[in-house]
């Protein structure tokens, strides 16, 4: 018999000592003991141990995955990662009724923190094993997260059949009965269901979670890019980005920069009215602003040549937060200077606009653009280069997110809801925002700034642009 302590074994410097050179055997006694009592850390220690020399039984494995449970998604993952190679090397565990607690075990982790395909699939072979209504009806909701509709719906009428006094309810009769109504309408098209990328996708090929993912529904549009397509970009420094990575790739790209400090539609509206000579809307301190912000070989003139020359134009909104005076309430055009930024603010009023006046200034920007250029594409997006500084409130990231959001929803609302035609939008965005919140070299990569987009994922972000909607 393996020797057995006279007091539990504790986890101070002795214990643990006495628990890394104890045999295999003792080992085993001390967990189930001290398991017993309900001493569930020096348990969970005595079970690591032995999982760690690779000598633990699926018993004793299955025993230190649940031990290491403790609500969060991080021990939720290692208590599934313990498990899944042991199903690899003995998948028979899943095909025995008496292992119906470790398959739910598997089961639920997997549904919580993924993959939900094992989950279905561990699911599938339970509800075989049990036959009863309960896990079908998981299996159903399981299945239906993968995107399997016809076997949620067969595992939802199976689970109906075997316990109709839980199962077979109004609701679910409905359900079902819609359900295989859509499936055997083969002339609809069926509603596309999106799923949130897993971690892998994130940490995998960007083109590929591009185009799997974030620009999922841009697939089924018209291909139209060709190797002599000529696009005119506008905006802030993630527009220069955009233009200069299209001239990488080879097309021919115009780039108007309006600095980053007027990176507004407000300024936006202003220049294409002042661009026009429509003097009377464009006051004359506006004029003057925006004669001294053109960059050097740009005029009214030249750049309307280059907009009616052009069969692609690409507009990225940036903020929406803007300097308006106190009495008129006049847009505001700053200086492009922290000081002067910082002064308006003290003159002037600084607030985030609201999405309906974004709106209307795009598509009256759109307009004009479209009233010299009939036939131009339009695409617009959303630059994920952050605000430097708010004036309206204390944190710049709230800012930043109640600005960006605005924008986002301004470029939602001009592209979907506006019935303008041959117009996109593309996620940069989301691209940046999203997948560089799970895989942190989007920003920064190339000079550690904060507020700089790396420019290999700009690089990649519209090679994937172009593979979308390229006709060669």
């Amino acid at each position: 018999m393996p020797s057995q302590p006279s007091t539990p074994l504790t986890l101070d410097a002795q214990g643990l000592s006495a628990l890394t050179q104890a045999d295999t055997a003792t080992l085993k006694q001390w967990g189930d003991d001290h398991l017993a009592r309900g001493e569930l850390d020096t348990a969970r220690q005595c079970f690591a141990e032995l999982v760690q020399r690779q000598v633990a039984d699926a018993t004793t494995t299955f025993i230190y995955a649940q031990l290491l449970v403790d609500g969060t998604h991080k021990q939720e993952a290692s208590a599934r990662d313990l498990l899944l190679p042991l199903i690899e090397a003995q998948p028979s565990l899943l095909q025995n009724p008496q292992n119906e607690s470790f398959i739910r075990f598997i089961v639920a982790r997997c549904r919580n923190v993924g993959p939900i395909e094992r989950a279905a699939v561990f699911g599938s072979q339970l509800a075989q094993l049990t036959q009863q209504g309960a896990d079908y009806f998981d299996l159903s909701e399981m299945l239906s997260m993968a995107g399997m509709i016809e076997q949620s719906l067969d595992a939802l009428d199976r689970a109906m059949q075997l316990d109709p006094a839980r199962f077979a309810t109004d609701a679910n009769s409905d359900t079902l009965k819609l359900g295989r109504a859509n499936a055997t309408k083969k002339t609809v098209a069926r509603r596309p269901i999106g799923r949130y990328p897993e971690q892998q996708h994130f940490y995998g090929d960007l083109g590929a979670l591009i185009h799997n993912f974030i620009a999922r529904d841009l697939a089924r549009e018209e291909k139209f890019l060709q190797p002599s397509t000529r696009f005119f970009t506008m905006g802030s420094c993630f527009a220069r980005n955009i233009s200069r990575a299209l001239t990488q790739q080879g097309y021919t790209s115009h780039h108007l920069e309006i600095v980053e400090h007027i990176n507004t539609t407000f300024a936006n509206r202003a220049f294409i009215e002042w661009m026009s000579g429509a003097q009377a809307s464009t006051s004359s301190a506006l004029a003057t602003r925006f004669a001294e912000l053109v960059p050097p070989g740009w005029d009214p003139q030249s750049t309307l040549d280059k907009i009616k020359h052009s069969d692609v134009f690409i507009l990225t909104l940036g903020v929406a937060p803007a300097f308006f005076d106190r009495v008129t309430g006049e847009y505001i055009l700053p200086r492009p200077s922290q000081l002067s930024s910082r002064v308006l603010a003290e003159k002037y009023i600084y607030k985030t606009t609201s999405v309906q006046d974004n709106v209307d200034n795009v598509l009256q920007l759109i307009g004009f653009i479209r009233s010299i250029a009939p036939a131009i594409r339009i695409v617009i997006t959303v630059s994920p280069v952050p605000l430097m500084a708010s004036f309206e409130f204390e944190s710049c990231v709230q800012a930043d997110c109640i600005s960006k959001s605005t924008m986002r929803l301004v470029a939602h609302e001009v592209v979907q809801n506006s019935a303008l035609q041959n117009i996109y939008y593309w996620p940069s965005f989301e691209v940046f925002r999203w997948a560089g919140s799970n895989a942190s070299n989007y920003f920064g990569a190339d000079d550690g700034s904060s507020v700089h987009v790396s420019e290999d994922k700009v690089s990649q972000t519209i090679k994937a642009f172009i593979d979308t909607f390229s006709a060669t």
